[in-house]
């Protein structure tokens, strides 16, 4: 007898902190090409004071943080 076919998914056995990290960082690298693209610094603040109300204190410096990161690894410039 056949057994029905399951979908097969990876399971997650690390810690969630790092999912926050990675989240952070795609913020990062969209609000790093909406500045790029218009240069308009009210609407990065805008966005930023809604990611410190998503994902907590603190969490606006580490995307500015992380903004720089990637402008220098990632950019090259």
């Amino acid at each position: 007898m056949r057994l029905p076919w399951k979908k097969w998914y990876p399971k997650h056995h690390g810690p969630v902190e790092p999912d926050r990290t990675i989240l952070l960082m795609g913020v990062a690298r969209v609000l790093l090409t909406t500045w790029e693209t218009n240069r308009d610094k009210a609407v990065i603040d805008r966005h930023l004071a809604a990611v410190d109300a998503i994902y907590g204190p603190g969490s606006e410096q580490q995307v500015r943080q992380l903004m720089h990161k990637v402008k220098a690894d990632e950019r090259h410039g």
